[in-house]
């Protein structure tokens, strides 16, 4: 009835024959239905491309004489993601020399698009999505031009157990609303019943409550903040410990204010609909997807990218017949 990875395990999926059962059977197969219920997960990883991290002087993409480690650090990113097993994987600043050998070393259980950002805005690299072919047997891909600069890229598919999905990823510029608005507004498109918006968003999403993170995005989407177990950050110290915020536009008067960076990536869901409902959760693959990302590897010294991943799972229960009058 179950099939197994690492931490993870995918639910055969069959009628439950819930109707005719006396009220006490009911309800103990009805936790049992809960337990069973089916899964998807997801991941997102900004890899670094070799040209902005030569281009940028990233330490965690040069050697000691300030060349590309990339061939370093995509095995070990590569472990990484082949371990973790995502049935859907969103990938940012992705070397367009570079996607054959990603996909090759994805392995034939994926099936993969790559979004090229515009030649005018970003020359060498764009985005990736993959999907598992035992997740989704016919992915419909989909883009979107903003302003010539970048590209946001989707897949939407019918999971086995019925439910229709919209996953999207992007490279967002940071403390840019019009295009966090268009972004928002290519993740509404379509008539999936689950959303799921990912994205390097270079964004802090400062929490302005206690246990809230303040959403960008129209519509009642909801994530998953860090487990106190789990790193609270999403880039390597370097990078993470204070962030510049301009006062000013004007060189003249221009002052910079430093505070404390908090950036995550988070990964945003919205339910469309009343068919199903989700539950959001780090189940042990994930979990160690961002624990061996976010810390200096063998190989390198440093993290293998200036960005961990980020991932999560979501559970998918059908809302039962009776819920809608509620």
């Amino acid at each position: 009835m179950w099939a197994r990875r690492l931490g993870r395990a995918t639910p055969a999926l069959a009628a439950c024959g819930c109707l005719g059962l006396s009220s006490y059977d009911f309800a103990a197969r009805r936790v049992r239905c809960e337990a069973s219920s089916p899964t998807f997960s997801v991941g997102s990883y900004n890899v670094l491309c070799t040209t902005y991290a030569l281009k940028w002087k990233e330490r965690q993409g040069m050697d000691a004489n300030g060349n590309s480690n990339w061939a370093l650090r995509w095995p070990v990113m590569r472990d990484i993601l082949k371990q973790a097993s995502f049935d859907v994987l969103c990938l940012q600043e992705v070397e367009k020399t570079d996607v054959d050998s990603i996909v090759a070393d994805l392995g034939p259980e994926y099936k993969s698009h790559y979004f090229k950002h515009p030649e005018k805005g970003r020359p060498p690299d764009g985005l990736l999505i993959a999907v598992k072919s035992s997740v989704c047997a016919a992915p419909s891909w989909s883009e979107r031009d903003f302003k010539g600069k970048v590209i946001f890229g989707g897949v939407d598919f019918q999971h086995p157990c019925g439910a229709r999905i919209r996953v999207i990823t992007g490279h967002m510029r940071g403390r840019n609303q019009e295009q966090l608005d268009a972004f928002g507004a290519f993740a509404a498109e379509g008539t999936a019943q689950i959303e799921v918006i990912t994205a390097d968003f270079n964004e802090d999403f400062q929490e302005r409550s206690a246990g809230t993170v303040p959403c960008p995005f129209d519509g009642k989407h909801v994530t998953l903040r860090r487990a106190p177990d789990l790193p609270q950050v999403s880039r390597p110290g370097n990078k993470q410990a204070w962030a510049e915020m301009p006062q000013s536009k004007s060189k003249e008067t221009r002052i910079v204010q430093l505070r404390p960076g908090l950036k995550i990536d988070y990964i945003w869901v919205r339910e469309r609909t009343q068919d199903f409902q989700t539950e959001l959760f780090f189940d042990e693959a994930s979990r160690r997807a961002i624990i061996d990302s976010h810390k200096d590897c063998e190989a390198t010294g440093e993290w293998p990218s200036d960005h961990g991943c980020e991932a999560l799972s979501i559970r998918l229960r059908r809302k039962a017949w009776w819920q809608f009058w509620k």
